[in-house]
């Protein structure tokens, strides 16, 4: 990731003509701000709100293979079975209630003083953010081929857009400090995923409607301008609330907030439920067809279940509420589902959420928090997804949380997630940086489920080579050269005359993470209970080979390792935080392994140290 210097990050924002053009067209008169945000828009069909909830039909659901919860996603009434007189009736007491809920708006008057006050505090963190990264302390963890910040905190990404030529990764950032705060959006581009240059700071909390926080959310491109849609977090004497806003960028990197915000308000009114105003967040938005919809990730209060709402729109600004797409059942899939999206991949929808709150089972979900997938189809007309199979998890390890995708110009989907976690210990502050971002992995569809493999671009760090065939492995054994502290190791290991094979990464007389596979257990086991710092712990996942391969291709980066078994079928990943000298790799065989071939290969950097 190469970094711009710190004058470049420092310098003031100056908002384009053309931005401020789109800035301006987009304001309206007090009056019809106030018609705007009343949520009105939301409701072109209102609902019943009295009376006996609608009959559910539901849709069973497993969850993983290994697991034995029973989840469903249910399906609510069709809104349109409302009768004309309750229409009428809850329309007018809509329209009373709106009254009260326009301060989130910024009248017109006052719209110059809020892009000046928007522009003053972004000029204000990128020379705070320039002055942490002057003064950081040596970085050992830092990575050497991910993406990460400059400098402070990084978490969720957002934002994951391909515009003007080159892809675009926001995130959530602090640009003070190495910890969780009053959340911005950080912001870097690529050109190809790999090589990542930082940029200034692209949004802050300036706004009554945002300023909480800028929370997360995606983007998406129309008519020549790249637009942000996000989530706003509103804290007024201990009530909490989130709504959907919007930003637009001629340039992709001034952005200018829309004079329309927030372009959601609050949740719609929904017979049999009540929708969460406090967990009501991470639009993600997509064109299908002429028409632009939306996901919101929130909760069901008295269940206390997670639930996806589908949202669409002409214009991005005026969106209407389209239906329950999926909602859990008995909290059986966490609390609240966050970082909603939905791709669609080898001729299939894949609905992507983050539960919080799923009870641990056996070896499942021992995570604080998951992200995880349906495959299945979505009715745009009803928004109901329709799911196919069980629930899946992306990644079996330690950390990766709310990913975000991208479909490529040459078809492909991608995602990029957070290597982190919320209970995660994050040694890296004591360096003045905390968190980074997986590499970015394809999404391909098997037998009705998600596999996740690196992207064909991550082959363009392949830098030193060291290629062996046909090594016996019956005891333990390490090879010359094979070592370091970031490198990509892609092994198939024959299996047929032994019982399990443990690798030992990052690996001293102390320190070693162990990536382990049991053939009689069909079971591959990462465990960092001796990765180095503040870390233990173990994860295990079910994994059959086909005649008796185990492929495997991991990448080690200072202070993370990435797995990728069986084709991507079975993906764990982990923070570690190993010293200087832990460099070794160490192979142990129960029994005789045949690796018919190992491949080592040191990566290039693609940040400037």
């Amino acid at each position: 990731m190469k970094r711009l210097n710190a004058s470049v990050i420092a310098a003031a924002i100056l908002f384009s003509a053309m931005c401020l053009t789109a800035a301006a067209t987009d304001v309206k008169t007090e009056a019809q701000t106030n018609i705007q945000t009343s949520g009105k828009a939301e409701h072109s069909q209102p609902v019943k709100t009295g009376g006996k909830p609608a009959e559910k039909s539901e849709t069973k659901t497993a969850t993983e293979s290994s697991s034995k919860i029973d989840t469903k996603i249910t399906e609510k009434a069709d809104l349109s079975t409302t009768s004309k007189q309750n229409k009428k009736t809850e329309s007018a007491v809509i329209e009373k209630q709106e009254v009260k809920e326009i301060s989130f708006a910024v009248p017109a008057p006052e719209r110059e003083n809020s892009i000046l006050q928007h522009k003053n505090a972004l000029k204000y963190a990128n020379e705070k953010l320039a002055a942490s990264v002057k003064n950081m302390p040596e970085k050992y963890w830092y990575p050497v081929y991910h993406a990460a910040p400059p400098a402070n905190w990084m978490s969720s990404p957002s934002g994951f857009s391909y515009f003007n030529k080159e892809y675009h990764l926001f995130y959530q950032h602090n640009p003070f400090a190495p910890q969780y705060g009053k959340m911005y959006w950080g912001h870097m581009s690529s050109s190809d995923m790999i090589n990542w240059k930082n940029l200034p700071v692209a949004l802050a909390p300036t706004d009554n409607y945002d300023k909480n926080g800028v929370l997360s959310g995606t983007s998406i491109v129309k008519d020549g301008l790249l637009y942000l849609l996000y989530s706003g977090s509103h804290n007024m004497n201990g009530n909490k609330s989130q709504m959907v806003n919007l930003a637009m960028s001629k340039d992709g990197l001034n952005f200018v907030k829309s004079a329309n915000n927030p372009v959601v308000l609050k949740p719609p009114a929904i017979r049999g439920l009540k929708v969460s105003n406090e967990h009501f967040r991470d639009p993600f938005v997509w064109k299908h067809g002429d028409t632009f919809y939306s996901l919101i990730g929130t909760q069901n209060i008295p269940t206390k279940d997670g639930m996806v709402l589908i949202y669409k729109s002409s214009d991005l600004t005026n969106w209407k509420f389209n239906g329950i797409t999926a909602l859990g059942n008995k909290s059986e899939i966490g609390y609240m589902w966050e970082s909603p999206a939905l791709v669609r991949v080898d001729n299939m929808d894949v609905l992507a959420i983050s539960p919080q709150g799923i009870k641990p089972n056996g070896k499942n979900f021992l995570n604080k928090h998951q992200s995880g997938w349906f495959v299945g189809n979505l009715d745009y007309n009803t928004g109901k997804f329709k799911q196919v199979g069980a629930f899946g998890v992306f990644d079996k390890g330690f950390d990766f949380y709310a990913p975000q995708f991208i479909k490529t110009e040459d078809g492909r989907v991608v995602m990029i997630g957070w290597l982190g976690m919320a209970d995660s210990a994050i040694p890296e502050k004591a360096e003045g940086w905390s968190g980074m971002m997986s590499i970015p992995r394809e999404l391909k569809i098997i037998n009705k489920k998600v596999y996740t493999l690196p992207v064909e671009e991550m082959k363009k760090l392949r830098a030193q080579t060291i290629c062996l065939k046909d090594k016996i492995i019956e005891s333990e054994k390490s090879f010359l050269q094979i070592n370091g502290d970031s490198y990509e190791l892609d092994i198939v290991a024959d299996m047929s005359e032994a019982k399990s094979l443990g690798i030992e990464l990052r690996a001293s007389d102390t320190q070693k993470t162990i990536l382990s596979y049991d053939k009689e257990k069909g079971a591959l086991v990462l465990n960092r209970d001796k990765s180095g710092k503040d870390l233990t712990g173990e994860r295990e996942a079910p994994l059959k080979l086909s005649n008796n391969l185990l492929k495997l291709r991991i990448f080690v980066d200072k202070s993370s390792v990435e797995v990728f078994a069986n084709d991507g079928e079975i993906v764990m990943s982990s923070r570690i935080y190993p010293d200087r000298k832990s460099t070794g790799i160490k192979f142990i065989a129960n029994g005789k392994v045949k690796l018919q071939s190992l491949n080592f290969y040191k990566l290039k950097p693609v940040a400037e140290k």
